[in-house]
């Protein structure tokens, strides 16, 4: 199954991608009621002929989630909506311009592991895109990387860590691991985006203990 970006970028795959999207449930905690609202964008772009989808790690001096994986984005302001908080996040936070973003679709929000933050995650695909280029919030960012797809599709790279008694889906590539919020929104992403025979998980090859994955306090 060919992953190139004619053919996961085409007007087909991209409708067929949006349609399911649409198709996700909420994941929310029952009974507690998420005191803030937050998006992340989820920014697709090609880079050496492959579909990457790009991330940030988060400065080790920011109060919460220091030093882990995540989707530039944060809490949205008043008056806005999921596109416009995810955009201009993004935009604050790594210098990709809101005009370079072409937006695809919203996913279902998810609830924060701390349950106050209700999460939507909103998916673009940025044109021209050079990493180099970018500019990071050295206040917020540490690094920007992404990953291609077929890092994603190689079950070697794929790993769990165990929530509540629920294995949570995790992801390799080189020195970093996606895990937690952002792990599980990847894995949902991968799902309606990725041909079903091209994605094929294995999660269960090995676990991890949450002092494997939290960044080390010198």
């Amino acid at each position: 199954m060919s992953l190139s970006p004619q053919v996961l970028l085409s007007n087909t795959a991209r409708e067929r991608c949006i349609a399911k999207l649409k198709e996700l449930p909420a994941f929310m905690h029952s009974g507690v009621k998420p005191q803030y609202k937050a998006s992340v964008l989820l920014p697709l772009f090609v880079q050496n002929r492959e579909v990457h989808l790009l991330y940030t790690l988060r400065s080790s001096n920011l109060k919460a989630h220091s030093g882990q994986v995540s989707f530039p984005g944060g809490k949205m302001e008043e008056a806005e909506g999921e596109i416009e908080t995810a955009l201009r996040e993004t935009e604050e936070e790594i210098g990709i311009c809101t005009q370079d973003v072409e937006i695809w679709s919203t996913m279902s929000p998810v609830q924060g592991r701390d349950k106050t933050m209700l999460i939507t995650p909103v998916v673009g695909l940025v044109k021209n895109l050079d990493i180099q280029n970018l500019n990071p919030n050295i206040h917020e960012v540490e690094e920007i990387f992404s990953v291609p797809m077929s890092v994603f599709c190689n079950g070697e790279n794929h790993g769990h860590l165990m929530f509540n008694g629920m294995p949570l889906p995790l992801f390799l590539h080189g020195k970093h691991k996606i895990w937690g919020i952002t792990g599980f929104i990847t894995h949902m992403f991968l799902e309606c985006f990725l041909p079903s025979e091209a994605y094929k998980v294995d999660f269960m090859r090995k676990g991890f203990t949450l002092d494997e994955l939290m960044p080390s306090k010198l």
